[in-house]
């Protein structure tokens, strides 16, 4: 097994051990136990993706360099104008949920004839 990524922080080996799983790279996040032990304190080179087969290394290392190229509006999904972002789909639907839920609880309570 070789280390083909140090990552920042845990969520991003898993990231990108996946994207590589996904390419039928075999691969897996090593140091996970470890970073988990150091409480709050910074991550000290915990987060490693390890590949298992080393013959993998070259269509590895060109998705990673593709991966680490990508600009930031890539990474978080270019909408249009019309569509709501996620965060903001979510809380609207919270906002109608909360809206029928009391509807429901007066018309149980007879508050509504």
């Amino acid at each position: 097994m070789k280390i083909i990524y140090r990552a920042e922080n845990i969520l991003e080996a898993h990231i990108v051990c996946g994207m590589l799983n996904a390419e039928g790279i075999e691969a897996e996040v090593a140091g996970f136990y470890q970073q988990g032990a150091v409480g709050s304190l910074a991550p000290q080179d915990f987060a490693h993706v390890m590949l298992i087969d080393e013959r993998d290394t070259a269509l590895a290392e060109q998705l990673i360099a593709a991966y680490e190229q990508r600009p930031p509006e890539a990474l978080t999904g270019d909408r249009s104008e019309g569509e709501l972002a996620g965060g903001e789909a979510s809380s609207q639907l919270a906002w109608w949920l909360l809206i029928a839920a009391l509807i429901v609880l007066f018309a149980s309570w007879g508050l509504l004839s």
